[in-house]
């Protein structure tokens, strides 16, 4: 019997099916299969000096001897960031990690949960904020002292969003999604990006920094309303397709 046609779409379509569409119940049938990009078809793909992940044979001809495509298990390490800070805690986590030039930056949500017995949780330990650390070598990770936020009396911390209210909106700093814009044409003030949830409005809110540090909302109402957007929603400009690629950007 012969095989119904099914939809074909290219590898790079199918991945930005895949991000655009996880909040917006946009998914890809089991149906469609992948092909390769238009004209690329039987000519080497030129990837320069980036890293591939290899989920399928889009960017291999063929597989000889004893070489194949096998899925390889983390190993634990030392351990290079510790939440200890009183304005951190044991609910840390969400880390968004980039290289910048020289620099490899952090972000991440900084809480802590206090457990009781007989296993009550006290989750009102402090807010939730969005911390930030840097580092050279991506092993060795230093806290700078921002002085942006006070905690407890001090601005000495390395704060880098917290709570409050954006005209109406009441942001989540506890769940950051931070990334540079890599886009040519992204002014020189507005080259970090952050999408942050609201609770109330429902929605994702964006953000603009110069300095990845100081954080200024580009604009008072949230910027994408439909879908769940529970914790951590990613954003990140795509130089091979031009386009910011998010929760629901296309």
């Amino acid at each position: 019997m012969k095989t119904p046609d099914r939809p074909v779409i290219s590898r790079r379509e199918f991945l930005g099916r895949t991000l655009t569409g996880a909040a917006v119940g946009l998914v890809v049938s089991p149906g469609m299969r992948l092909r390769p990009d238009a004209g690329q078809a039987g000519s080497p793909v030129d990837i320069g000096s980036r890293r591939e992940l290899f989920v399928d044979d889009f960017l291999i001809e063929r597989i000889m001897g004893g070489a194949g495509l096998r899925l390889h298990h983390p190993e634990p390490r030392e351990i290079v960031l510790v939440h200890d800070a009183p304005w951190e805690g044991s609910g840390s986590g969400y880390h968004s990690i980039f290289r910048d030039g020289d620099l490899y930056r952090m972000y991440y949500k900084a809480w802590h949960l206090d457990v009781q017995p007989p296993g009550q949780v006290n989750m009102d330990s402090h807010p939730l904020y969005c911390c930030y650390a840097e580092s050279d070598d991506g092993l060795h990770w230093r806290k700078p002292d921002l002085g942006l936020f006070e905690f407890r009396g001090s601005r000495k911390n390395n704060i880098t969003m917290a709570p409050g209210k954006v005209g109406a909106a009441d942001p989540d700093p506890g769940h950051p999604a931070v990334f540079k814009d890599e886009n040519p044409d992204c002014p020189p003030g507005a080259c970090y990006k952050a999408i942050l949830r609201s609770n109330n409005p429902h929605g994702l809110l964006a953000y603009s920094s110069a300095d990845g540090l100081r954080w200024t909302p580009l604009s008072e109402t949230p910027v994408i309303t439909d879908g769940a957007f529970d914790s951590q929603n990613l954003a990140f400009w795509d130089a091979a397709c031009a386009q910011l690629l998010g929760p629901s950007f296309s």
